[in-house]
C-alpha cells in the first residue's frame, strides 16, 4: 500500500473514531504527520519552524532566523546560487575521508564530524553551530597555508564577534561569494558588538586573493551538472538530521537513536581497511561509499523524504546501492565494501 493510500486510511479510521467531529482535512494533516508526510509546501511559517527544528535539531531561535514567509519548504534547499555551488564544494570536504587520494582529501575535513556540529542552513549563508569548540571546527575548514594542499581552496576569514558568550567566526568563499559561520551559540545570534577582522589564528583573510595553487586545486574538482550541484549540495544540510519519528538519523559520527545493532557501523581502522568515505564523480554521475555512520539507507531516506528531502528527487534501490536521482544526475550511495 502506498503512503498517500495508508495517509487516508488512517484519517478514515480518525474520522470514525471521533464520529465523524473532526473535518477530513484536519483529520488527512493528523494522519500525515504520524506518517511523517506533512505537506510542508502548506503550511504557515510558524508551523514550519518547530517542524524544522525536531529534524534539525536547531534551537527554535535559529530555525526561526531561518524560515520566511517565502521560504521553500523547511528552507533546508533554499539559497542562493552562490550558497548552492559552496555547499556542494563542502560536501567534498565533510564526505570524503582523509585517507582516500583523491584532491579534495587533502583538505582533511572529513573529520569535522567529531565535533557533531548542527547544520543551519538560510538562504544567503550557511550556519554550522559548534557548541563544543567552534574555533577548532574553523580549523579544519580554513587553508593553513594559501598553497592549495590544506582547507578549501579560496576560503577566508571576514570577521569574528561574541554573542550571547559564545565566539562566532564568519567566513568567505572568495570563488563563490559564499558566507559559512561557525559558532558556538545555539541560537546563532549575530548581533554581537565586539567584532573583529583579525583572525586569533593566522588564517587568510579576504583581504588576501585566491592564489594560483589554490586555483589549481580548485580545478583538480571534477565538473558538476546542475541537479549534480543540487545533489551534492543537498547532503550539507543533511549531516545531522534526525527523524522526528525515530526511524533514521544521518549523523556521520555515531546512531543518535542508538538503535540495535548500530555498533557494526563503527568507523575501521583507517590504516587497515582504507578510505573511510569517499564521494567522487563527475558530470551527473556520483557516488558515495563510505564505513561507519549512518545508514545507506538513512541518508538515502533524508534525501528524498516527503518533509525533508530535496524536492523532486526519487530513490531507487539496485543490490545493496541506493541511487538517489534528481532531473538527469544520480548519487549512489552504498558501503564501502558494496
Amino acid at each position: 500500500m502506498t503512503l498517500d493510500k495508508n495517509i487516508t486510511k488512517l484519517a478514515h479510521r480518525i474520522r470514525r473514531e471521533t464520529e465523524s467531529v473532526i473535518p477530513f482535512q484536519q483529520a488527512w494533516l493528523t494522519a500525515a504527520g504520524q506518517f511523517g508526510a506533512l505537506p510542508v509546501h502548506t503550511m504557515a511559517p510558524q508551523e514550519r519552524i518547530p517542524l524544522r527544528a525536531e529534524y534539525t535539531g536547531e534551537s527554535a531561535a535559529a530555525a526561526h532566523s531561518a524560515i520566511a514567509r517565502d521560504t521553500h519548504g523547511l528552507g533546508l534547499d533554499h539559497c542562493s546560487d552562490e550558497q548552492r555551488a559552496f555547499r556542494a564544494l563542502l560536501a567534498l570536504a565533510l564526505f570524503n575521508g582523509n585517507v582516500y587520494t583523491g584532491p579534495t582529501a587533502r583538505w582533511n575535513y572529513a573529520v569535522v564530524a567529531a565535533y557533531d556540529p548542527v547544520m543551519s542552513p538560510r538562504r544567503d549563508q550557511l550556519v554550522m553551530v559548534a557548541e563544543r569548540a567552534p574555533e577548532n571546527v574553523a580549523t579544519r575548514l580554513l587553508p593553513v597555508e594559501v598553497d592549495g594542499s590544506r582547507g578549501i581552496p579560496g576560503l577566508r576569514h571576514e570577521v569574528s564577534y561574541t554573542c550571547h558568550g559564545q565566539q562566532s567566526l564568519c567566513l568567505r568563499h572568495l570563488p563563490t561569494g559564499a558566507m559559512l559561520t561557525i559558532t558556538g551559540d545555539p541560537d546563532a545570534c549575530q548581533r554581537g558588538s565586539k567584532r573583529s577582522f583579525i583572525p586569533r589564528r593566522h588564517y587568510p583573510t579576504i583581504d588576501h586573493k585566491v592564489t594560483e595553487h589554490e586555483r589549481r586545486a580548485l580545478a583538480a574538482v571534477p565538473p558538476m551538472s546542475h541537479d549534480a550541484t543540487a545533489l551534492l549540495a543537498g547532503l550539507v544540510p543533511r549531516y545531522n538530521l534526525v527523524d522526528r519519528r525515530g526511524r533514521w538519523a544521518t549523523s556521520l559520527s555515531w546512531d543518535p537513536l542508538e538503535r540495535p545493532g548500530s555498533e557494526h557501523r563503527r568507523e575501521p581502522d583507517v590504516r587497515m581497511d582504507g578510505a573511510v568515505r569517499r564521494l567522487w564523480g563527475s558530470g551527473d554521475s556520483w557516488a558515495l561509499r563510505w564505513n561507519g555512520f549512518p545508514e545507506p539507507h538513512d541518508l538515502a531516506i533524508a534525501l528524498t523524504h516527503r518533509e525533508v528531502g530535496i524536492k523532486g528527487a526519487r530513490l531507487t534501490l539496485s543490490g545493496d546501492v541506493f541511487r538517489v536521482t534528481l532531473g538527469t544526475a544520480s548519487l549512489d550511495l552504498s558501503d564501502e565494501k558494496g
